[in-house]
């Protein structure tokens, strides 16, 4: 099973209440949905999202001894509130977003969600649902190319990047990831290592499962979800997820059943990151930022 990340700081952070109702919108294979059904009491309940097929199945038999106490549905986090049985809309005492690509799709080529092993340029979550990387690039017009790179990468100049992959299409199809390093490779030559590659992989996969898109809805649309002092934690791995984050911290949001003003309240001046032992352990939560938020109600003049 994938190893969650900050295991211990998202179930301490988030279970507030034994006995309440929580929702895990990235249920992935059930690491993070495991530890809080430990932290729960007999009449704690779980609701769990992926849009990841092979991993909801992993998920269901991983929960298993569960029972009742738990639900999975396929589906996207955002959706949450169409996905919810009606009954928990306004009752979740929490709700926990690992915004982290699974270890088994990411070490999986058949994904295309890594540059070290060769396989198809795919990237979706769900492989049956919606474009896959090639046929994004395939079509795609070189500016809108270059704002994915800029939003994702830093590490090199992001028009250079685009007119590298339009120029490749021009010759030849880009059906792999093998297609897309060596496109990189042979434009950028050695400034195309490992981490400008990650970088480029990453962007691409975040256009490809519209990740910013649905974070933003989803920021809008959970709190909503949540009861009173109800608590929303959000792992990020990127600084473009982080940002749009922060926004929670100034935002007013408003019930979707009364219209009442309400905001979401920092637990913590600044995210919190893993330990020494794990970031030296697990090198995919090194970049692993926690940021909790309570549901408070807003008072005038705030």
């Amino acid at each position: 099973m994938h190893k969650p990340v900050m295991v211990h700081e998202a179930v301490s952070t988030l279970v507030m209440d034994s006995e309440g109702w929580y929702a895990d919108g990235t249920v992935g294979e059930g690491g993070h949905a495991a530890a809080i059904l430990d932290a729960l009491g007999p009449g704690g309940r779980l609701f769990g999202v992926d849009r990841d097929p092979a991993a909801l199945a992993v998920a269901a038999e991983s929960l298993a001894a569960g029972g009742h106490r738990v639900q999975l549905a396929l589906g996207n986090f955002r959706d949450l509130p169409r996905l919810l049985p009606s009954e928990w809309i306004g009752q979740l005492s929490g709700i926990l977003l690992d915004l982290g690509l699974r270890s088994g799709a990411l070490d999986d080529p058949s994904r295309g969600f890594a540059f070290q092993s060769d396989g198809p340029l795919d990237m979706r979550f769900d492989p049956t649902f919606g474009e896959s990387a090639a046929d994004l690039l395939r079509r795609i017009r070189t500016d809108r190319l270059a704002r994915i790179m800029e939003e994702g990468t830093t590490r090199a100049d992001p028009r250079k990047l685009a007119r590298a992959i339009v120029s490749w299409r021009r010759v030849q199809p880009m059906r792999t990831t093998g297609d897309l390093v060596r496109c990189l490779r042979g434009a950028l030559g050695r400034r195309a290592g490992p981490k400008l590659l990650a970088s480029v992989f990453s962007a691409l996969r975040m256009a490809v499962n519209g990740e910013l898109q649905d974070l933003e809805c989803a920021l809008q649309d959970l709190p909503g979800l949540l009861r009173p002092g109800g608590v929303l934690c959000v792992l990020c791995y990127q600084s473009q997820e982080d940002r749009r984050v922060k926004w929670l911290r100034r935002s007013t949001l408003l019930d979707p059943r009364s219209g009442s003003a309400f905001r979401m309240e920092p637990l913590s001046r600044k995210p919190l990151g893993p330990s020494q032992g794990e970031a030296r352990k697990n090198r995919r939560a090194r970049s692993a930022r926690l940021r909790a938020f309570r549901r408070a109600p807003l008072h005038l003049g705030t």
